[in-house]
């Protein structure tokens, strides 16, 4: 059993020897009507004394065996009608641990009292071991429940002879005499029954369902289903499970499934799902309890409570099937005893439900020896511990299962914790499943007297969602208002029902149940009147908070040009942060990069820095777009996460003017006298500049980025000019045809040199004869040849060539003076 509102793994301590079979004896049940094999607890008999030995059996522990039961005592009877046993020791037997009850009977060899004596052997009063009760007698006859015969239980002894043994499981009781009216054929194993357990004190039941398919049901099946149904339903908005089994003459039944695993019916899309898995379910044919029992014994659930449907007495046993599929004999009840047993032994109640004239009457000896002693009482109704029914239709059978389950609800407050699906809004709970284990409700009331409150209970991992509180209430309280809180799980937040913290039914007849808000934010809850008489149930919501991650991407528009982040000039840089997740402060973040971690509803702060060049200007920084959709929003931005996968982009709108510098150099290698400011330096493109090096036209100069045309004039001739070339702080930019593309936002220098050609050499012209004698003069000084070397100064360092050109000029005009005094002569 299990405690109110949870649940605990019951012990098991009888499934290990039933399921290996590890007993003293497995006895055989079926087909061969030979012994398991003598033990040595049987004694051997004296030549002048019988043996008759009788197996006894408790629980089936296989699809065709039974383990042995001690404690059981049998009797001898001289006759069918005696009441009392044989006055002697000898006619008395106790089972032992090998199922073994033997009868040693003197004096029956030849001329002896006993010789050729037919005993009957019987249970005697009280003759179970604690725990067990017997059934002294057991329906037998037909299986459409026609021509029932209360039949005794006993068992004639064959003629006994001195020195002979004589078995219950081959030489009397076990029969295969299927035709023999009325229908006393035994499979050889005397049987009782466990006291049926009783149901914990729960409003919360796990349940296993099990559905006679025999074809006896016929039209009545649709009954059977809606039979079914009424249980599942009035289990709905308990902490309940349910299992499903079926069987004709064997289990399951032609052409279903067996669904031994516990389904939640806590919600009603899980009693929805529950009743899905029998709703096209047909009829097969024969009635075998046994092994109908057998699968619920064997299924690896434990259960509070297992229900078994049955419009017919059974006629089949063991497995392989046993019978002849249209009477019931003794073998056919018996096989259903140890299935049921087995079943109890695991602290399953057993609750028996026969449906119409197949079970009426006598009929009801076997439903008792299947479940328990104590029959339904329509005249006084107790079904709170009512082993078993007997009922017109199934209509009154699911009548009877409903009140039933509602008994262990009566003054009750259930609370089924639903979670809903991360991606619904606002009070939409479609798809909304049982929670998990860990969610904690406190009960509390103002009510004078009522006890039983304040409480606490968590939810366990029965897949339910759902615990129970139970109030006691005096007589003189009807009712008591309860207030129950729960205790907010982290990343989750309650969602209400029409602007109410809980939805509450009068599961007695479906009305819905006023609730008044109460709680807190972190621990929200209500207020609900909660009968003495009834049971309520309360579904609360709660939708987990949905993860998110954000995406921040880059633009920059540079002069009216829009490029990608990984493609904008270079120079420009913006340092992207966030805040987040989890309430953390703004870091850094690479733009395109994914940063994970927050939950929809989050909120992130999109901020950035920018880093351009001197030549560029910071216009605007705007958020463009949010999630797909245009925005326009100055940064920083507090981005609402709205979506799992939020993306964001960030545009720069930048005037990023380039800088263009133009510089000339001169290389005077042949004795040149040019300077760089003899020419005009000119870039023609976007932006038109012109000037001499140096000066502010032509250093410097703010221009649009594009192409430009290189070109110099006003030099002076015997000048080559060289290629240009351009370069930027980041190295070479190239330069083609005297043309070159100067990038947004860069400061470009374009140099041109430009060097002297070699002068072409003059030849002496002759001194011609004087006329008259010429005084003799000094030799006029010649000017000294410029050095040989191989770097040439240019324009730039003009101190030598101007002392050159002095010393040229000296000679000259000393040359001149000299022609002109000899001429004056």
């Amino acid at each position: 059993m299990r405690p109110q509102g949870n649940r605990w793994t019951r012990p098991r301590p009888w499934r290990a020897p039933l399921r290996a079979g590890a007993t003293a004896l497995a006895l055989v049940l079926g087909g061969s009507p030979a012994a398991a094999g003598a033990t040595a607890d049987v004694p051997t008999p004296a030549a002048g004394s019988s043996v008759v030995t009788v197996k006894t059996g408790g629980d089936r522990n296989g699809d065709a065996t039974v383990a042995p039961l001690a404690g059981v005592r049998l009797a001898l009877y001289a006759s069918e009608s005696a009441t009392q046993p044989v006055a002697a020791g000898w006619a008395q037997c106790t089972s032992d641990a090998d199922g073994d009850c033997n009868f040693t009977v003197p004096d029956t060899a030849s001329g002896g009292a006993n010789a050729g004596q037919r005993f009957w052997v019987r249970q005697t009063a009280g003759g179970v071991p604690s725990g067990w009760f017997m059934n002294p007698t057991l329906r037998t006859g037909s299986g459409s429940g026609s021509g029932s015969v209360e039949s005794p239980y006993q068992f004639r002894t064959p003629a006994l002879t001195g020195g002979q043994t004589y078995s219950s499981t081959s030489d009397f009781m076990q029969s295969t005499a299927w035709s023999s009216s009325p229908y006393l054929a035994s499979g050889g194993i005397w049987q009782q029954s466990r006291t049926n357990p009783e149901l914990p004190q729960s409003c919360g039941l796990d349940v296993a369902v099990v559905l006679d398919l025999s074809a006896s049901v016929g039209s009545a099946l649709p009954q059977l289903k809606q039979a079914t149904d009424k249980l599942t339903n009035t289990l709905t908005g308990t902490p309940s499970r349910l299992a499903l089994f079926s069987f004709d003459r064997n289990s399951p039944s032609t052409g279903t499934t067996n669904h031994p695993g516990l389904l939640p019916v806590s919600t009603k899309a899980g009693a929805d799902a529950f009743k899905e898995l029998y709703a096209d379910w047909t009829l097969g044919s024969g009635t075998n309890w046994d092994q109908g029992l057998n699968a619920v014994a064997q299924a690896d659930p434990v259960y509070d409570m297992v229900v078994v449907l049955t419009d017919g007495n059974p006629t089949r046993w063991s497995k392989p099937a046993t019978g002849d599929g249209s009477n019931t004999h003794f073998a056919d009840v018996e096989g259903g005893i140890f299935a049921a047993n087995a079943v109890k032994a695991e602290g399953s109640r057993v609750v028996a439900v026969g449906v119409g004239k197949g079970v009426e009457g006598v009929s009801g000896l076997n439903l008792k020896a299947l479940s328990g002693e104590a029959a339904f009482d329509d005249a006084d109704p107790n079904p709170a511990t009512a082993d078993y029914y007997q009922t017109t239709d199934f209509s009154a059978a699911g009548e009877a299962l409903r009140n039933m389950a509602l008994t262990r609800c009566e003054g009750t407050l259930s609370v089924i914790k639903q979670i809903v699906p991360a991606d619904t809004e606002g009070e939409d709970v479609t798809g909304a499943k049982p929670a998990g284990e860990g969610w904690q409700f406190n009960a509390s009331t103002t009510q004078t007297g009522v006890g039983g409150l304040p409480d606490t209970q968590t939810t366990t991992d029965d897949k339910t969602g759902g615990v129970v509180f139970r109030p006691t209430f005096p007589a003189a309280v009807p009712d008591a208002d309860v207030t129950v809180a729960e205790a907010q799980q982290p990343d989750h937040s309650l969602v209400t029902q029409g602007g109410k913290n809980a939805v509450c039914t009068n599961l007695d007849d479906g009305s819905t149940v006023e609730v008044t808000n109460a709680g807190t934010d972190k621990a929200p809850g209500f207020t609900v009147d909660v009968p003495r008489l009834s049971a309520v149930s309360c579904v609360v919501h709660n939708r987990p908070a949905r993860t998110a991650d954000v995406t921040v991407h880059k633009k920059w528009t540079v002069d009216g040009t829009t490029y990608d982040h990984t493609d904008r000039p270079d120079g420009l840089e913006a340092k992207l942060t966030l805040t987040g997740p989890a309430g953390a402060g703004a870091t850094a973040q690479a733009w395109g990069a994914t940063r994970e971690g927050y939950t929809v509803g989050d909120t992130a702060t999109i901020a950035e820095t920018p880093v351009l060049p001197a030549s560029c200007e910071l216009d605007d920084s705007r958020l463009i777009a949010a999630n797909g959709t245009e925005v326009d929003a100055s940064l920083p931005y507090a981005a609402e996460l709205t979506a799992e996968h939020n993306t964001f982009t960030v545009e720069n709108r930048i005037t990023c003017k380039a800088r263009l510098t133009l510089v000339k150099k001169v290389v005077n290698a042949h004795e040149g006298t040019a300077s760089p400011s003899n020419w005009t330096l000119a870039a023609n493109g976007p932006d038109d500049l012109s000037g001499v090096t140096g000066t502010p036209e032509v250093t410097a100069v703010a221009v649009e980025a594009g192409t430009y045309t290189l070109s110099e004039s006003d030099g002076p001739a015997g000048y080559d000019a060289g290629d240009w070339t351009c370069e930027t702080s980041s190295g070479a930019l190239p330069a083609s045809d005297g043309k070159v593309t100067v990038p947004a936002g860069a400061a470009v220098t374009c140099t041109v040199t430009n060097t002297d050609r070699p002068t072409a050499t003059a030849t002496p012209t002759p001194t011609p004869a004087p006329s008259e004698p010429v005084p003799s003069e000094p030799a006029p000084t010649q000017a000294t040849s410029p050095p040989d070397d191989d770097e040439l100064a240019e324009t730039g360092d003009s101190t030598g060539l101007w002392l050159g050109l002095v010393a040229a000029l000296l000679v000259a005009t000393g040359t001149l003076l000299t022609t002109w005094r000899l001429r004056k002569r």
